[in-house]
């Protein structure tokens, strides 16, 4: 574990992160906000700001977002690539409706 990752987990054992990540679970319900599914032990409370400088900064609460650990992963998959071609959902789209056209028959 490198002195950043170090860093982080230090943070994340923090008594304000804990108690910041309480209080976004109170404010979203209980609820992956992308599925509607409530939200599982190993769910993520997931910095929108990548900008790894600012980890530790919860003074934009708004920054932040209960996710459970699957779309927390395809919400990461994704921006790399959604980042530079916003078209990705859509082409996404026509092969989830594909998929349940098939599955449907």
């Amino acid at each position: 574990m490198n002195e950043a990752q170090k860093k982080k987990r230090n943070f994340r054992s923090s008594k304000i992160w804990k108690a910041f990540r309480h209080q976004k679970n109170v404010e979203q319900n209980g609820l992956d906000p992308i599925t509607k599914k409530k939200l599982l032990k190993r769910a993520n409370l997931h910095h929108m700001n990548l900008d790894e400088s600012k980890y530790d900064d919860l003074s934009h609460p708004e920054e932040f977002v209960f996710l459970n650990s699957m779309t927390h992963d395809f919400m990461h998959w994704l921006f790399r690539y959604y980042v530079n071609d916003p078209d990705i959902i859509y082409r996404i789209k026509q092969f989830q409706d594909e998929m349940v056209r098939i599955n449907k028959g």
